[in-house]
């Protein structure tokens, strides 16, 4: 015990020593300065939508994470002020006795003007090659009203149909990869996610097998999703389009501009508050580029030399999450921002404020999965501002794995 202490103490004044030696040019000399003292994890897990939401005449936030459906008012900035809201089924676990999965997984959350939607798998499991699947997709959907600042758990969730006539929305099937029998499926779900609740909706992107074709579905509450394909196809923008003759665009996201438009790159967004509506809209170009558009012009503004997952604007800056959920390469995620002027980007990125801990907090280690400015009204450091990060695959620290936030009251990113 005592050889141990003393090496571990030996091995700290050499660090502090090559600390002090190096200087405060140091970049990680600088990252220890810019440190802040952690908050406790309350929002953990792989979260894949920051869902606005309106319930009565409250603005909410809500999103799956650990203890399943979490959420909060829009302006209640503080640690530890999510709360959990009921399900109608039983979050996903291992039945020993039946050696068997039940309940189901909240995959995400969305929502349009009226309904908060979850969207949910249903697990199954081989007995004799003990593996386990995912054997269904479900769609609950429920319009929930407020009691003062929380949600009535008054009435119950309906269960929308997840095929319209015979087709299936979430097709799940066997797909081999290198002589391995994997499931896989062929759909996206997508929304809007706009400031004005009038402004939201969500969206089903599947793939007809049989036509070859892909197909889109507006979702409509408790009752049968409605396709909109053609709508969907012609409000399709394509910034990077392909000559190979057998190429097939297909949204992968969705924004409210003078009407919905449909984007092929999964990031997406626009600068409409919660008093006025949009004056650009912005996306990637699939890959690393930023684009804006006025609804007439498209306009490239720089590149941002790392695949982009999502975009959110505040009055002064669009912030850039990075990720690619097929690399395992480390250094390719994080989070960038550039100024915006009068809803214009620079063509360059641009620089946190010296103050902002961001990118120590949302390394280029960490894939962003999401990212929402509660305040798209306000400038960035005035704005209540929240990420969801992963990572890819290598080791890692799993107590970074889930939300982030910064609170112009706290003047730092952290721990949600």
């Amino acid at each position: 015990m005592k050889k141990t202490t003393l090496l571990t103490i030996t091995a700290s004044i050499f660090m502090i020593l090559g600390l002090i030696l190096t200087g405060c040019q140091d970049p990680i000399y600088e990252a220890i300065r810019e440190d802040v003292p952690p908050e406790e994890a309350t929002v953990s897990g792989n979260i894949r939508a920051i869902t606005r939401y309106t319930a009565g005449s409250n603005e909410y936030l809500a999103l799956a994470a650990n203890d399943g459906l979490r959420y909060k008012l829009k302006d209640d900035n503080g640690h530890g002020k999510w709360v959990t809201y009921g399900t109608p089924f039983s979050l996903l676990h291992y039945d020993y006795d039946s050696s068997d999965h039940e309940g189901e997984e909240i995959l995400t959350v969305l929502a349009d003007s009226t309904y908060l939607y979850i969207i949910s798998a249903e697990y199954t499991h081989t007995a004799i090659e003990g593996l386990s699947y995912p054997d269904s997709i479900n769609i609950w959907a429920k319009a929930i009203t407020s009691e003062g600042t929380k949600w009535s758990e008054a009435g119950d969730w309906a269960k929308a149909p997840n095929k319209v006539g015979d087709f299936d929305l979430f097709p799940i099937y066997i797909a081999a990869i290198g002589g391995t029998d994997f499931r896989n499926s062929n759909f996206r779900v997508f929304q809007t996610n706009s400031p004005k609740k009038e402004h939201r909706a969500a969206f089903v992107r599947t793939y007809d097998s049989d036509n070859k074709i892909y197909k889109y579905f507006k979702l409509n509450g408790s009752s049968e999703p409605v396709e909109c394909t053609t709508e969907v196809e012609a409000a399709l923008i394509d910034p990077n389009p392909s000559s190979d003759a057998d190429y097939k665009p297909a949204a992968l996201s969705a924004v409210y501009f003078n009407g919905l438009k449909f984007i092929t790159s999964p990031a997406a967004t626009t600068n409409e508050t919660y008093t006025d509506d949009a004056t650009y809209f912005y996306y990637s170009n699939g890959d690393s580029k930023v684009i804006y558009n006025d609804g007439t012009t498209a306009t490239e503004a720089f590149d941002s030399k790392k695949v982009i997952s999502c975009l959110a604007t505040t009055a002064d800056s669009i912030l850039i999450g990075h990720g690619k959920a097929s690399s395992n390469s480390p250094a390719v995620g994080g989070i960038n921002r550039a100024d915006l002027t009068n809803g214009i980007p620079a063509s360059e990125l641009g620089s946190f404020s010296k103050d902002s801990n961001a990118k120590f907090q949302i390394t280029s280690d960490n894939m962003v999965l999401a990212l929402l400015n509660a305040n798209p009204e306000k400038t960035e450091v005035d704005s209540a501002l929240y990420v969801s990060i992963s990572f890819y695959g290598y080791s890692n620290n799993f107590d970074n794995i889930g939300l982030w936030s910064y609170y112009p009251e706290r003047g730092n990113w952290n721990r949600e």
